[in-house]
């Protein structure tokens, strides 16, 4: 009996989504919105957002990412279903260039306010938020939907990736 509680125990210790990380008691649930409107108000406050990587630019001592805003859900995985509210950059002091941060690919990330920074978008010259990252979790590629259903032998495979 005790063997059976133990691999239940360590299977469901398996399902966790997130890094401990991501489990900060500083970060705030502060919206896309709310620092949109007043970024100064919010100037160093540690938060988590996610969304999807649009694009990544790896400088001398940094990765920059530029990410389109989507609300996280309960487990802290972007919700995709309405549009995007905006974007915002992350700076990171790890190369992200040649690892599987790639556009497209949904991202979870803690870090601390820093500013904005400027950024062209097609003709448009905007102010968008920088977030200084302390964790980012890169989710696995096609999660979503009816993924499995097709590609039974897909799903075993993506855990062990």
């Amino acid at each position: 009996m005790r063997l059976y509680l133990i691999f239940i125990y360590l299977l469901l210790g398996a399902c966790t989504t997130l890094p401990p990380a991501f489990d900060d008691e500083k970060t705030k649930d502060i919206s896309y919105s709310q620092v949109s409107a007043d970024l100064d108000s919010y100037q160093d406050a540690t938060i988590r957002w996610g969304g999807v990587i649009v694009d990544i630019e790896d400088d001398e001592n940094f990765s920059w990412m530029q990410v389109s805003y989507y609300p996280l859900d309960y487990y802290g995985r972007p919700v995709l279903d309405n549009p995007s509210e905006g974007r915002f950059v992350i700076k990171t002091e790890r190369f992200h260039g040649a690892t599987p941060y790639a556009a497209d690919r949904e991202i979870t990330v803690v870090g601390v306010i820093d500013g904005k920074i400027e950024r062209k978008i097609g003709d448009k010259h905007l102010s968008l938020p920088l977030i200084k990252a302390t964790a980012i979790h890169l989710w696995p590629i096609n999660y979503r939907g009816n993924y499995y259903s097709h590609c039974r032998s897909c799903y075993y495979r993506q855990l062990f990736w």
